[in-house]
């Protein structure tokens, strides 16, 4: 592989969907020919010194109020790494500001960038404003560009940018049913008040987006029909204190339970007890889509059905009747349907389960992703 410089604003030990996916990216590279400029955080020698290859830590987005762009720092460090470090090659982790800087460097020294696109960094940059028309621009420059998934890329392709010029890297699932502590779930269960309940489970951040609001509205109209059935929330955000008052508005506070947080041993757990994974991601009007959806495939991963949104990246990650079901997410009557649909006919459930699994030990596996994007960076 060349020699090449991932550049990347999100990178652990910052917790996040992209800084999961560059992580376990780099797991399956040639360590000698990777090298990480990311920013420091709380923590982050910690995590570093597990890795086997080189992670650079800089403070890449100044503070200072007197400095413009705040990013000037970056465009320094990424200077200096490609010159020192004889890079070939560099992954732009994030269009802007990252994809920004590599532009401009291109224009003084010899290197190739491939730009990453996960979605909505794709989407929220009005057209005609400046970041538009810089994004632009930076794909124009880059020798590749790679897209967390077909909706992406079709919002790519909307900008001018060749289909051939875009490969899909897919995000992977990393939770699996691996050393679950028997202990522990049965303190979870008596905490929480689950034994031989009907679960449903929704991971991921508390805003307007993941649609958390239709299926505490759906639950409302199954309630008398499953009086055991329970709406597990796992998430924190902005969204949580009217969430909460949806919740006592339509008595359902026995029903309904929110955690803030958990760690990974407890988040195995509350995946492997539940029956059915649910989120009904919606596209807002303001743009806001959701680019893939990782954590059905997580769910997955312990063979449990999904049941997901009709909308943006998230009818890939989830195929309707293959290993879950699509709903349409501002229905919350339909949303109901696919749920009592799952909880009556267990068959179906145990084989959406199963044949997720599959999909993902074939598809939605890293050792598959990394290749294609180290075939990427060989051939150019």
């Amino acid at each position: 592989m060349k020699k090449t410089l991932l550049v990347t604003i999100d990178f652990p030990p910052m917790i996040g969907g992209v800084a999961n996916y560059w992580a376990n990216l780099n797991k399956h590279f040639p360590s000698e020919d990777i090298v990480v400029l990311a920013p420091e955080y709380d923590h982050s020698h910690g995590f570093d010194i597990h890795q086997n290859y080189l992670i650079y830590r800089k403070n890449l987005i100044s503070k200072a109020k007197w400095l413009w762009p705040k990013w000037l720092p970056l465009l320094y460090f990424m200077y200096r790494l490609i010159k020192s470090e004889k890079i070939e090659k560099v992954i732009v982790g994030q269009i802007l500001p990252v994809g920004t800087a590599a532009y401009i460097l291109k224009k003084i020294l010899k290197f190739d960038y491939v730009v990453s696109a996960h979605g909505m960094d794709v989407k929220t940059p009005k057209v005609g404003t400046r970041k538009y028309k810089i994004m632009k621009k930076v794909f124009r420059k880059a020798s590749h560009v790679i897209s967390n998934s077909q909706f992406t890329k079709r919002a790519i392709e909307k900008l001018g940018v060749p289909a051939d010029k875009i490969s899909i890297i897919y995000p992977c699932p990393n939770i699996q049913t691996i050393d679950i502590d028997p202990v522990l779930q049965e303190d979870i269960i008596n905490q929480y008040d689950l034994q031989d309940k009907k679960i449903l489970l929704t991971v991921g951040r508390l805003v307007e987006r993941k649609g958390h609001d239709r299926v505490i509205q759906s639950m409302a109209k199954l309630s008398q029909r499953f009086p055991d059935l329970r709406y597990v929330i796992i998430g924190r955000g902005s969204n949580l204190s009217n969430l909460k008052y949806l919740v006592k508005r339509l008595g359902l506070k026995k029903q309904v339970i929110f955690l803030e947080r958990v760690d990974d041993d407890e988040l195995q757990i509350f995946y492997d007890l539940a029956d059915v994974f649910i989120m009904t991601s919606r596209e807002l009007s303001s743009g806001d889509v959701e680019g893939f959806g990782i954590v059905y495939l997580e769910a997955n991963n312990f063979k449990k059905p999904v049941i997901a949104g009709r909308t943006g990246g998230a009818t890939e990650a989830v195929e309707h009747e293959v290993n879950g079901l699509l709903v349409d997410p501002d229905d919350f009557r339909h949303i109901a349907k696919a749920i009592t649909k799952l909880f009556k006919h267990k068959d179906l459930a145990r084989q959406l389960g199963e044949k997720g699994f599959e999909r993902n030990q074939t598809r939605f596996c890293w050792p598959v992703q990394a290749e294609k994007l180290e075939n990427i960076i060989c051939a150019e």
